[in-house]
């Protein structure tokens, strides 16, 4: 009964995740537009020239150093506490401690990768 509900709820949940990507336009050609839409659209430039992005590359620098912090100082604490427990426990806890640093340490990984990989591309963005 609780693997025929699990399957239904991520059946139901990945078509809502599907359908939300879905995008229907109905457009018609202006009255009088000898070729659609796309003559209306093609008239309309945007202004680039007045875009700095050194303000945006800027903020998301800071955003990408904090979450770098948060993140080193969390690694510690867990580390520490993971540790300590580890060293205090009995032979099952162990075990499970040794089973808990896995995950903490792949997303220790992923946060400073994600993160370094976002600033090289803001740096050869800013280029």
């Amino acid at each position: 009964m609780k693997k025929t509900v699990k399957l239904l709820s991520m059946l139901m949940i990945a078509i809502l995740v599907i359908s939300t990507f879905q995008s229907v336009a109905l457009a018609a050609a202006p009255q009088g537009a000898g070729q659609g839409a796309g003559s209306v659209v093609n008239g309309i430039k945007a202004n680039t020239e007045s875009i700095d992005s050194s303000g945006m590359q800027t903020m998301a620098g800071k955003i990408l150093g904090l979450i770098q912090i948060a993140t080193a100082v969390m690694a510690v604490i867990l580390v520490a506490v993971f540790g300590f427990k580890f060293v205090l426990g009995s032979a099952q806890e162990k075990s499970d401690y040794q089973k808990s640093f896995i995950p903490l340490i792949v997303g220790v990984v992923v946060v400073f990768a994600a993160s370094s990989i976002a600033k090289m591309i803001f740096g050869i963005a800013g280029s």
